[in-house]
């Protein structure tokens, strides 16, 4: 029998369901889980990585009761639209094309973009160098924009998750791949498969290319004002107890 709206709400209070009445639901919290070190799957099945930490520290902050979990990087913005999602955390650049759709915490990070290749290539990274090479990335992602956008006559091969460009690479079928430096390094140069692949090219930031965006932030539905201001809070909370960067200190050291 449904309750009528003041017995309910007296219910809800008298139960310590209401303890936060801006967001008395369990905030739902998605993030791909396919790149490490930022966010993986661990031997337990257990989603862990920098983003996870931040993301578990910013909750801690704000008194927000989040769960995170992996999902579908593909569906993760859409689901964010539909309300499936309260908000994403997977390394998601800000850019004015997501601006349109979604709304954004403030930025925590500025990566740089990389490209990666086999040892001793010769690569010339350029348009014309790169001509009839194999580029292996991410779908979707600021790395797909870009090598759509500046790098036409070579062949792009897209993967729906962070980790599969590797495996393409290490076996042969890729030529090169571009990513976030940090991630090239510490999920693939510093392991048995990445021993024989280097970095190759500039180092490339949004102030490069527009498709890499103004930085990395939190991604929430537009609707829900509250709930930026509440991470935003959270954020600010982690950064000036220091957190943010003991954070670095541990994923990337120097």
């Amino acid at each position: 029998m449904r309750l009528p709206a003041i017995s309910l709400f007296a219910t809800l209070i008298a139960t310590g369901t209401m303890l936060n009445p801006a967001h008395a639901d369990q905030i739902k919290i998605a993030t791909d889980a396919t790149f490490p070190p930022f966010e993986s799957v661990d031997a337990s099945g257990k989603v862990v990585g920098y983003d996870i930490e931040l993301m578990e520290a910013i909750c801690e902050a704000a008194k927000l009761d989040c769960n995170i979990f992996n999902a579908a990087w593909d569906g993760m913005i859409p689901g964010l639209i539909d309300g499936k999602y309260d908000a994403l955390i997977s390394q998601l650049t800000v850019t004015d094309k997501r601006r349109q759709v979604i709304a954004f915490s403030d930025i925590y990070s500025h990566p740089t973009f990389r490209f990666v290749a086999k040892k001793g290539a010769g690569l010339d990274i350029t348009p014309e160098g790169l001509a009839g090479k194999v580029i292996a990335v991410q779908t979707g992602t600021p790395m797909d924009a870009y090598v759509t956008a500046h790098f036409r006559q070579a062949t792009i091969k897209r993967y729906d998750s962070g980790s599969a460009p590797y495996l393409e690479l290490s076996a042969g079928r890729a030529d090169l791949h571009i990513s976030y430096q940090a991630q090239i390094i510490h999920s693939f140069l510093k392991s048995d498969s990445g021993k024989d692949f280097e970095l190759v090219g500039p180092q490339l930031t949004g102030k490069d290319a527009k498709e890499f965006g103004e930085g990395v932030a939190i991604a929430i539905n537009k609707k829900n004002v509250a709930l930026v201001e509440e991470i935003n809070k959270g954020l600010a909370a982690v950064r000036e107890s220091g957190k943010l960067d003991a954070l670095n200190a541990k994923y990337f050291g120097e």
